[in-house]
């Protein structure tokens, strides 16, 4: 096969990849909001079937957001302190004269 033959399929090639993508794409986009329209439908049962169940499920799901974001906020300032505990790029570097070896001069 020649040169411009193998480029212009590989063109094609990567085209068909390019619209598979996309469709893909569009079609996970249209599964993920009809999910959340059936969730919204199940909140909206559970809500009028079991008000009590909902009530103490929306309790835990809001302590469960809140720990999760006081977990990420102590991470956050872990890692803030940590950093700034770096001295700007300079590496101290401290010899053990016990475990020093002896290098050869060059002088």
């Amino acid at each position: 096969m020649s040169n411009k033959t193998t480029t212009n399929l590989d063109e094609l090639i990567e085209q068909e990849r390019r619209r598979a993508s996309e469709r893909i794409a569009k079609l996970k986009r249209a599964a993920a909001a009809e999910q959340r329209r059936i969730d919204e439908k199940v909140i909206d049962l559970l809500s009028d079937q079991s008000p009590d169940l909902y009530d103490r499920l929306s309790e835990e799901a809001a302590d469960s957001l809140e720990a999760d974001k006081a977990k990420r906020s102590r991470r956050a300032k872990k890692a803030a302190s940590h950093s700034g505990s770096v001295n700007d790029g300079i590496a101290s570097q401290s010899v053990d004269p016990e475990h020093e070896e002896a290098a050869p001069w060059n002088g």
